[in-house]
This record gives structure tokens, C-alpha cells and sequence, in this order.
């Protein structure tokens, strides 16, 4: 776990590097149309997450029964053979959907239009399978190797933005630098022969009954993006087409950068967290108490270091025009804290095999944000209530519900799986 620690450090000041680089090396259109793609990329790779989630809830489970959940005539998942067919959806869905969002996104005169979308649909098909073996490492607990993984798939993209600032490269060189880390599970699997062996490792369920929980996870998962990562899109798609290029730019920074601390550590955690609430599913509500307790006091000492410390700290790397308030950050910075603990109880319901109930609190988190964003304020207001009140909501409905319902139990699964034979 030392190890893993160590990696989301360095995934938390690789993402605030790239992001000051970038602020350093582009314009102020291209810097905010760069924010967007980054937020685009990692929002649709954080719904394709699910499938990390359900790989290592699935995987884990098996080998925390003993694999007595399936009859042997009834062959479990296999989570990599199911990547393949939802890394060709990926890869097609954002080729197809590409009219909806690259006019809006990349900034007009730049031709960039085609290469975003070949780099959008390249990366998310590639990430779909790093995300299964990131499930499988997970499973199997090799934090090391995760740990390794998720490191390289930083650096890589920290490495590239220092050289492409360097050299004077612009906003394409910076899309390239979004995409290319979600190549590196194929170089773990080639320069690392003795990981292959987890290619071979099977679910605790049928094929189909994996792909249709995968599904209910990658939906709550997506909402989880859209929350973190996605927020740039969300509140750039719920202003009117009436402002100007790089007048979000502020905001966007403060939500990006405000953010990483909490939760870009606490997303390469989550692996971890399903694999503590799988082993702790008779006393699920419990073992929610420490990180929720860890959450709270971080976001507040952070909020009041925010408050004092964060705008000094960004004047030495980014113009005035791209900084927000003391207090504007301050507040972002407690308000991560609410989507954090519904990380949390959504990592515990989905733990205990309560997928409808994982999507739901994530849904509802989804909707209350949406409403909150289309409120008439300043854009700075409108992220703060939508990032601090609406997961809250999603945390509400996760916890009345585990709450009032017996937990999982290893006994339950077997029933379920045979009334699904």
C-alpha cells in the first residue's frame, strides 16, 4: 500500500504539471479548449471504469468464495475477452457522436476537428483494456505493479507536455499528450512477461450477467466523471453559446486544480476500497466510517490552506486572468470532499452487490448537479453549489438504503446466481 500511496502522488502532481504547462505553453482559446478535451477524455474513461470496478469486484469475490458461486457446466467472465467488445463500442461511439462535440470543444480555425476525434476514439478504446488489467491487478492485490502501471501512465504525459512546450508546440501536441498514457498496460504486458498470467482470470458470474452488472457500474461510474473530470464539459455545455472563448477559463482552472488533491488520489484508491468493502460486506456501514472520517478532515484543513495559500501559489505559474478568489477556491476546495465521500458509499453499495443502488446515488448526484449548474449566477457560484450539494444527495440515498437493507453475504450471491442459471 506504500507503494500505491507513492503512485497517487505522483498521479496528482502529474495532473497538476501538465495542467500548468499547458497553461504556460497555449493560448488562452487553446488552454480552455484543452481543459475540455482533457475533462472529455478522462469523463468517458471514468465511465469506462466500471469495467475496472466490476473486474475487481468480480475477480475478487471468486477468490474470496473459492470460486463456489458458479457450477462448474456455467463458465465464469472472462473481463479481458469482454474488453474487446467494449473498447470497439468506445472507439465508435466517439467517432459517431464526434458532431456533437468537437465543433463546440476545439476552437475554430486550427483544423483539429479530425485528428481530436481519431485521438478521442484511439485513446478510449486502448484504455478499455488497461482498465480491465488495472481490475485484475487489483484483484489479485498486486499494488506494486498498480501501482507501477498508473505511474507510468502519468509520467508519460507529464514527459511529453514538458517536451512539447519546449519545442513550441501547440493544442495539438497537448491532445496527444491527453490520450497517449492509456497505452501503457500493453507495455506492462510485454516488458513484464510474469503479469500475463492474468490475462486467464475469470468473474464470479456468467458472461452475460458480468456484462449487464459492468453496465450498471459504468453508468454510475460516468456520473462520477462527469462530477471529477468531466466538470470542465458539464459547465461549459450548460453556459450559453453566448460567451466568449477562454471566459471559463478561470473557473475551469479553479475546479481542475482545486479537485486534484482529494479526489485524483482517491480515484487510483478505489480499486483498494472495493476490495476492502468485499472483504468487509457483513459490517459494510462500519468500515465506511475511517476514509469518510480521512475525507472530512483533509477537505477542511485543505480549504482553509487553500483559502490563504492557493492563489499566491498559482500567480507563480499562471497569468491573473486565469486565477479565481481566495474564497472561490477555498470552497472548491471543501466542496470535493462531498463527491469524495459519494465515491465511498458508492464504492461500498457497489462492493455489496447493490449495482441498481450504485447507479442511483450516482445518478440522482448527476441530476441535483445539472440543476445546480443552470441556475442564473456567476459560473463561480454555479460550480461551488453544484460540486458541494449535489453529491450529498447521492451520498443520502447510498446510505439510507445500505442502512435499512440486510448486507451481502457470499450465501446471497450463490442464490442469485443460481436463480440466474
Amino acid at each position: 500500500m506504500r507503494a500505491l500511496s507513492a503512485a497517487t502522488l505522483v498521479v496528482a502532481v502529474s495532473g497538476y504539471a501538465v495542467i500548468v504547462v499547458a497553461g504556460r505553453a497555449l493560448d488562452t482559446v487553446s488552454y480552455e479548449a484543452f481543459s475540455v478535451f482533457w475533462g472529455l477524455f478522462f469523463a468517458l474513461t471514468g465511465l469506462i471504469d466500471g469495467l475496472l470496478q466490476e473486474t475487481t469486484r468480480s475477480v475478487a469475490a471468486r477468490h474470496t468464495t473459492s470460486g463456489r458461486t458458479l457450477s462448474p457446466d456455467v463458465p465464469g467472465a472472462r473481463p479481458m475477452a469482454v474488453a474487446v467488445g467494449f473498447a470497439v463500442i468506445a472507439g465508435l461511439l466517439a467517432v459517431g457522436l464526434a458532431p456533437l462535440w468537437s465543433g463546440r470543444i476545439l476552437p475554430d480555425g486550427q483544423n483539429l476537428e479530425a485528428a481530436g476525434v481519431v485521438l478521442l476514439a484511439s485513446g478510449l478504446a486502448s484504455y478499455t483494456f488497461q482498465a480491465v488489467v488495472c481490475g485484475l491487478l487489483s484483484a489479485a492485490t498486486r499494488w506494486t505493479t498498480f501501482a507501477w502501471l498508473i505511474s507510468v501512465d502519468s509520467a508519460v504525459r507529464i514527459l511529453l507536455a514538458l517536451v512539447a512546450w519546449a519545442l513550441g508546440w501547440h493544442l495539438l501536441a497537448f491532445l496527444l499528450v491527453t490520450v497517449i498514457g492509456a497505452v501503457t498496460w500493453l507495455g506492462l504486458l510485454l516488458l513484464v512477461p510474469s503479469q500475463r498470467d492474468l490475462l486467464r482470470e475469470v468473474g464470479d458470474v456468467a458472461t452475460g450477467e458480468f456484462i449487464r452488472r459492468t453496465v450498471k457500474a459504468m453508468l454510475a461510474s460516468g456520473a462520477n466523471a462527469v462530477l471529477i473530470t468531466g466538470f470542465p464539459v458539464l459547465i461549459t455545455f450548460t453556459t450559453g453559446a453566448d460567451v466568449a472563448p477562454g471566459a471559463l477559463a478561470a473557473v475551469i482552472t479553479a475546479v481542475t486544480l482545486t479537485r486534484a488533491p482529494l479526489l485524483v488520489p482517491l480515484q487510483r484508491f478505489q480499486p483498494a476500497l472495493i476490495v476492502h468493502f468485499t472483504q468487509h460486506r457483513d459490517r459494510i456501514l462500519r468500515a465506511c466510517v475511517l476514509p469518510s472520517a480521512i475525507i472530512v478532515g483533509t477537505a477542511a484543513a485543505g480549504g482553509i490552506a487553500a483559502y490563504w495559500l492557493a492563489r499566491p501559489l498559482m500567480l507563480v505559474f499562471f497569468d491573473a486572468h486565469l486565477i479565481s478568489s481566495p474564497l472561490v477556491l477555498a470552497l472548491l476546495t471543501v466542496a470535493s470532499a462531498s463527491t469524495a465521500l459519494l465515491m465511498v458509499t458508492g464504492s461500498a453499495a457497489h462492493a455489496a452487490e447493490r449495482h441498481s443502488l450504485y447507479l442511483a446515488g450516482w445518478a440522482v448526484a448527476t441530476v441535483a448537479a445539472i440543476s445546480l449548474l443552470l441556475i442564473d449566477v456567476s459560473p463561480e457560484a454555479r460550480a461551488v453549489l453544484a460540486l458541494g450539494l449535489a453529491p450529498l444527495t447521492g451520498v443520502v440515498v447510498h446510505l439510507a438504503v445500505l442502512a435499512r437493507r440486510p448486507t451481502f453475504t457470499p450465501s446471497s450471491l450463490a442464490d442469485s446466481c443460481g436463480r440466474t442459471r
